[in-house]
């Protein structure tokens, strides 16, 4: 195999695990009983931890109103709690709840152990490589969205001081 193929065949290999991620978003929203966005932005309030619905809007590419119906859906169906923020109580902040925790472990732990499993069979300096591409190319991507006009939710937020 050629060397010139590398890069091609790397990016085709990206394109499918893209395609297979999608297929697993639309999977495991159905497992949660949600839409896409829903599982996206139960995601990212699980990742970050209890943050406030505008850096919710913001890392969604939302506005705050849209990002409210979001909160709505997802805090009925038991996934989030709406919570006074401890360090300014005019604020809120958003937080999963244990039945997302739950949700969680039966919908991705299984894929979480394979994972884990697979690492374990690289060297550091290999991971090192991998873990140095993909946060390269998730920056490339974020930076890409943004000139196709993926940061809707700029357009709505109001200008610093």
């Amino acid at each position: 195999m050629s060397e010139r193929a590398l890069p091609g065949q790397v990016a085709g290999s990206l394109r499918a695990l893209s395609t297979e991620i999608d297929r697993l978003d639309q999977a495991a929203a159905d497992r949660y009983g949600l839409n896409r966005t829903d599982l996206r932005a139960l995601d990212i309030v699980g990742q970050a931890g209890p943050l406030a619905p505008t850096d919710l809007a913001r890392q969604l590419g939302y506005t705050t109103g849209g990002v409210t119906t979001v909160l709505d859906r997802l805090e009925r169906a038991g996934y989030i709690r709406r919570r006074p923020d401890p360090r300014d109580r005019r604020r809120l902040v958003v937080q999963a709840t244990e039945a997302t925790a739950a949700r969680d472990q039966e919908v991705f732990g299984g894929l979480i152990r394979a994972t884990l499993d697979l690492l374990a069979a690289y060297t550091d300096d290999q991971l090192q490589v991998i873990h140095d591409f993909l946060d390269r190319i998730r920056q490339l991507t974020a930076a890409y969205t943004d000139t196709l006009g993926g940061d809707h939710a700029a357009a709505s937020r109001p200008s610093d001081p």
